[in-house]
């Protein structure tokens, strides 16, 4: 296919390009599925409805997102889980696409394959010229996502078939009378409401902490302040940090280039044994710190390759270790090291009972200021006015500019929010032309616009009238205070005309389809641990039923992906560990 498709097969700087992107994918890149799971890149996983998945089709998925992050161990694991739970449904979908009679002809997948706003793999490709680039795609998809171009052509294939069936599903989603009169009322009442924010940022200068009161905190708030230490862990605490030095030969897949870069590379550890290492690497190394003779920054032992990682670990400044991976043949000396250091929580408690007792205080002044206000408004039925008459009485009672810089009613303003509804701000309006060709759905209802999440707050806007139009109560917005006042409201017309009930009853539609199918669109484009109800109930089913056979007795990556079919499959996909 790819012969056939000859999409803008450029000059050299192609090669050059790509020979760059590999090396950069080599040195800082983790290990690929098969070097993990110590089995063949054949190596069955699964099968779905007949058709088997192998390491080459986990590949794909993997490397493409897991590819460029540090991780070892249970964290691999997790990853390739998720990698191939996701090629699991994505070959369910196109097989459920082919029983409804929907097929895929080479023109549709031509088209496929070079849309960047569809084909995931290659959205970063385009820039160069804005054209498809046939020598980066054939290099892009032997090296870096380590699979061979049929292999790749056909799980895409499969992709484009899962997102026609994901298409077909969606339209024949329907919606009643009564739900376009429901839709009508989220979509268009609207309120904008005015607010004065309590912010602890502007309060905190208002507040004094005295050392006496430093020491009776301490005395009072042990466990607390051991707490905070705790999940503040990562402030008091420096990892052991090393500083390397390296010669890099890359191992080309050719059979010829590759005995002469064996060659380099025995060459390499016998001058090292006489001559000065870091003359060697100037020579010799491949990487991006030739100029630098191979002088690597300092790192912590997690960001550093794991291969390198396990090699010099715990072993003295000098050593030099032989390091070789899938991408590399390496020479590494341990040029410095640091320690790791840890301030024990004697040595910060002070520091941090000074901030708790700060907050404390901070909170209490805010919710003192807010209540005033409260009651205030109550009386003059304005947030404006309120605020402007304690204003007006701390300037009447000040002396001088000091006292007015001082005093906390001249750092309160009032806000403005603009209008909103419950279903949330229509995020395409707000950033749409920064993503063109994606669609950005809507922020969630409860994100009240400049005051912050608050289900509380979001659903009491609307129960607020013109006759009265104050919220009764103080609302908690992170560390803020919140006291708000309707502004304005606006009411769906009675009567939509006939274009804007057509023009509801499509939007419901969507509406409801994405309620429905969740995030089914979003098993093409990367591993999660939540596909939606309808993607997850199908795959659980599919378990269930045989259609997803898992070969979980011999491999742990299967074995994983059937524990996330049972009632309760905690897993982090971003972090790959537990939850």
């Amino acid at each position: 296919m790819l012969e056939q498709l000859r999409y803008s097969a450029k000059s050299g700087f192609s090669y050059i390009l790509v020979g760059v992107l590999i090396v950069i994918f080599a040195i800082s890149f983790g290990v690929p599925t098969d070097g993990c799971t110590g089995s063949a890149s054949s190596a069955k996983l699964a099968s779905v409805a007949g058709t088997s998945i192998t390491n080459d089709d986990l590949n794909i998925v993997y490397n493409r997102y897991f590819g460029g992050r540090q991780a070892e161990g249970e964290q691999v694991i997790f990853q390739q889980a998720a990698s191939l739970r996701m090629v699991a449904l994505t070959y369910l979908l196109a097989d459920k696409a082919k029983q409804a009679g929907l097929r895929v002809d080479d023109q549709e997948f031509r088209d496929y394959i070079v849309d960047p706003n569809r084909n995931m793999e290659f959205r970063f490709a385009y820039g160069q010229s804005g054209q498809f680039d046939g020598p980066f795609y054939k290099s892009y998809v032997q090296n870096q996502l380590r699979v061979s171009l049929p292999k790749y052509e056909d799980f895409k294939r499969n992709e484009l078939l899962a997102r026609k069936y994901i298409a077909m599903v969606d339209m024949q989603v329907n919606v009643t009378p009564q739900e376009i009169e429901e839709f009508n009322i989220l979509r268009n009442t609207e309120v904008n409401l005015d607010f004065v924010r309590f912010a602890a940022s502007e309060l905190k200068d208002q507040v004094q902490v005295t050392d006496e009161e430093i020491q009776q905190f301490i005395a009072e708030n042990k466990a607390e302040i051991t707490k905070n230490y705790e999940e503040n862990r990562s402030q008091y605490e420096e990892p052991e940090q090393v500083q390397i030095r390296r010669i890099f030969i890359t191992k080309p897949e050719d059979a010829t280039e590759l005995a002469a870069a064996t060659q380099r590379f025995e060459d390499a550890k016998r001058r090292v044994e006489n001559e000065s290492f870091a003359d060697v690497a100037g020579e010799l190394t491949e990487d991006y710190a030739k100029e630098k003779q191979g002088l690597m920054d300092w790192s912590t032992l997690d960001n550093l390759d794991q291969n390198i990682a396990q090699a010099i670990k715990d072993q003295p400044v000098g050593t030099v270790k032989e390091v070789t991976t899938d991408f590399a043949f390496m020479l590494v000396k341990v040029e410095d090291r640091k320690d790791a250091v840890k301030t024990p929580v004697e040595d910060v408690q002070d520091e941090i009972a000074r901030t708790l007792l700060q907050e404390k205080k901070v909170n209490e002044i805010a919710n003192n200021m807010a209540t005033e206000l409260l009651e205030k408004a109550k009386t003059t039925g304005s947030l404006q006015d309120a605020l402007a008459s304690f204003q007006t009485e701390a300037a009447e009672g000040e002396q001088g500019e000091e006292n007015s810089a001082a005093n906390p009613w001249n750092a309160i303003s009032v806000g403005t929010t603009g209008f909103f509804s419950l279903e949330g701000q229509d995020m395409a309006a707000m950033f749409g032309s920064q993503f063109p060709g994606m669609n950005l759905g809507r922020a969630p209802w409860d994100r009240i616009p400049d005051i912050g999440k608050s289900p509380e707050l979001a659903k009491d806007a609307f129960k607020l009238t013109e006759e009265k139009p104050l919220a009764e109560k103080i609302y908690n917005v992170n560390s803020d205070k919140i006291v708000a006042q309707l502004k304005e409201r606006k009411d769906p017309p009675a009567e939509p005309t006939p274009e804007q009930t057509l023009a509801l009853a499509e939007e419901a539609r969507q509406a409801k389809a994405s309620s429905l199918l969740g995030g089914a669109i979003t098993v093409l484009i990367q591993p999660s641990e939540d596909y939606g109800p309808w993607i997850e109930g199908m795959f659980k089913q599919s378990i269930h039923d045989k259609t997803i056979r898992l070969n979980s007795r011999k491999n742990a990556v299967a074995a994983r992906v059937q524990l996330m079919a049972e009632p309760k499959p905690a897993f982090n996909v971003e972090l790959g560990t537990d939850s």
